[in-house]
């Protein structure tokens, strides 16, 4: 009986014991980051912003901040914003045209043939907003990790090829809200405001004539069999910037330490993963070719009408950034020179 009782308090210490071991190899300062998880697996964004980011987090602070997927989107992309306030994700990918008013000054990275690449303009923004755009505050309540665009937004046509201003006329594309929609219908044609994931169903059911969409949304969004023609605009019709946001609270909560170490895997990092973005883009023109489809340039008289818009859309801008204490005509220019 003794001997049956000393059996079972070693066993019981030496369990204690390794339990302990266990829980000592937890960093004592453990931050768990909830990524409000709504695209495809293989979307740009997690084969070269998302994914990679939270991998160098996690190196970064030696384990210390780790990066869990939400199973299902625990909220739709354009309520990104109130979803990590309220935070119901620490952390989200927002398209910066769903906070218009609030959010102005990366928009500078949207402009008609402002886009040589995602990776240059990715870069550029993020150098701008270091330089200019962080003492304005935008993004109150959170924290700003990454801020990055996909390749420009170009048109897809069903059936018509689109190489002059005249071929819009009456023409339905689909389009992201804010400028895009401005651009288009100065260019004469019908802008169908929509989210990105409804333009399959636009598309195959012939309820649009092309989509205003960066190319990787030919395979991304299976808008392949339904595009017989890219009009691949150099420096693109526009495009939408993006911002990677950590909850406010969330991001006070660490120390400083793991927030050094975070905005080391973070920033202009982040910018760097467009490159890959590129790549998908690209490849993506060349499998329309393969296909049968065709890829084919504007005329001069649509980028003249191009940099018509492009011109308006800047001054606006200026006047915003100024309103909100920035000198608008030198940020303007700076990010001008970063995308050379």
């Amino acid at each position: 009986m003794r001997n049956s009782f000393k059996l079972f308090t070693t066993s019981i210490l030496s369990g204690a014991v390794l339990t302990a071991g266990l829980l000592s190899t937890q960093p004592a300062d453990a931050v768990e980051l909830l990524i409000n998880n709504y695209l495809p697996p293989k979307h740009p964004f997690q084969l070269h912003i998302q994914g990679p980011w939270g991998k160098r987090v996690a190196a970064e602070t030696n384990g210390s901040v780790t990066i869990k997927y939400s199973t299902a989107a625990v909220g739709p992309a354009p309520k990104n914003w109130q979803t990590v306030t309220k935070g119901l994700a620490d952390v989200v990918l927002l398209a910066n045209i769903f906070q218009r008013k609030r959010i102005q000054l990366p928009t500078v990275a949207g402009f008609p043939l402002s886009s040589p690449s995602a990776l240059k303009t990715s870069k550029a923004l993020w150098a701008a907003h270091e330089k200019f755009f962080k003492k304005a505050d935008e993004y109150k309540g959170t924290q700003l990790v990454g801020s990055f665009v996909l390749t420009a937004n170009v048109i897809h046509s069903r059936k018509r090829a689109v190489t002059a201003v005249s071929h819009l006329k009456g023409y339905k594309i689909r389009t992201a809200p804010g400028l895009a929609t401005k651009v288009i219908k100065s260019l004469s044609g019908v802008p169908v405001p929509s989210g990105p994931f409804k333009v399959f169903s636009l598309m195959s059911k012939g309820v649009v004539d092309g989509a205003l969409m960066p190319s990787h949304a030919l395979r991304a969004f299976k808008l392949m069999p339904h595009v017989k023609f890219t009009t691949d605009v150099p420096g693109g019709i526009t495009n939408t910037s993006f911002s990677l946001l950590v909850n406010g609270k969330k991001w006070d909560g660490m120390s400083k330490t793991q927030q050094a170490q975070v905005m080391k895997a973070s920033g202009m990092v982040v910018s760097d993963g467009a490159i890959g973005v590129d790549k998908i883009a690209a490849a993506s023109l060349e499998a329309l070719k393969k296909a049968g489809g065709k890829v084919i340039l504007p005329d001069a008289e649509f980028m003249k009408a191009l940099h018509k818009q492009a011109g308006i859309a800047q001054a606006d801008w200026v006047k915003k950034a100024n309103a909100r204490g920035i000198d608008g005509k030198a940020a303007l220019a700076f990010f001008k020179s970063q995308i050379k």
